[in-house]
């Protein structure tokens, strides 16, 4: 007998792999950002209770090797399905995302900010890439959906919360670092 939730993560790996040769094979910057952003780097990642280990390499050609299952009980990135749907169909941006808990994130600030840049990249690839478009649509057809719908977002009602930790860094590191830009 077969093990669904292997047969997850086997889907989950092979979609993975896909996005990654769909951008080497689109090349440009978008590929320069991810071999920047992954390379010599381990993450797990979580969707749905499937969590993944990817470790790229730091060699050329960029491989990107990824394991299941996975016992650490440290995850670099969590979310749910919908909130991925709902991010790449545009209904909810990446930072309102982030910032209410739907998805979790753990690295360094460089380490977060070249993923963020990443995945904005991918995004705006997107719909002109029919490579891309074909994987989104084979996740949105084939990847467990809940039994209830989900919110729809106003876009202009998500105005990231960043909360009160802006309060805590001095006004002239505020102000200096505001001037210099």
């Amino acid at each position: 007998m077969v093990n669904p939730l292997n047969n997850r993560h086997q889907q989950l790996a092979q979609w993975l792999n896909r996005l990654v040769e769909i951008l080497r094979l689109q090349g440009g910057s978008t590929w320069r950002t991810l071999v920047s952003t992954v390379s010599g780097k381990k993450a797990i990642v979580e969707l749905d209770d499937v969590r993944l280990q990817l470790q790229a390499s730091e060699s050329e050609p960029l491989q990107v090797r990824i394991e299941y299952p996975v016992e650490s009980k440290f995850v670099n990135f969590r979310s749910d399905a919908e909130t991925l749907r709902d991010v790449i169909a545009g209904c909810l941006i990446l930072d309102r995302a982030i910032a209410t808990g739907k998805i979790y994130v753990r690295g360094s600030i460089l380490d977060l900010l070249k993923i963020h840049q990443l995945v904005m990249e991918i995004i705006a690839d997107s719909p002109i890439n029919p490579q891309l478009q074909a994987l989104w649509n084979e996740f949105d057809r084939q990847w467990l959906r809940p039994s209830a719908p989900t919110q729809c977002y106003c876009l202009q009602k998500q105005q990231t919360p960043y909360g009160e930790l802006i309060f805590y860094i001095p006004k002239d590191v505020l102000l200096s670092n505001f001037i210099s830009h």
